[in-house]
């Protein structure tokens, strides 16, 4: 499994352009993606992929914290059967 996101800056024609990269889940497999947001010059897509990246730490904060509760109910569960 793979964690992370970030900003790209890819230049075309002399302008420069910005990319949100994060890696996905693709049939059981992480796979890293690039969206398209913005010239890097434009508030808004700088203001977008800062909501981006935000929204993505969020989600794998949430699927960190499932994830050990899950772990840990299993130890408990092992602890309370072994005595």
């Amino acid at each position: 499994m793979e964690i992370g996101c970030g900003a790209r800056v890819r230049d075309f024609g002399g302008r420069r352009y910005f990319y949100f990269w994060h890696y996905e889940r693709d049939n059981g497999r992480s796979s890293r993606k690039e969206d398209y947001i913005g010239r890097v010059d434009s508030v808004r897509a700088r203001d977008e992929l800062l909501r981006r990246m935000a929204s993505y730490h969020r989600k794998a904060e949430q699927e960190f914290a499932r994830r050990r509760a899950q772990i840990e109910r299993q130890i408990a569960a092992a602890v309370h059967t072994s005595a």
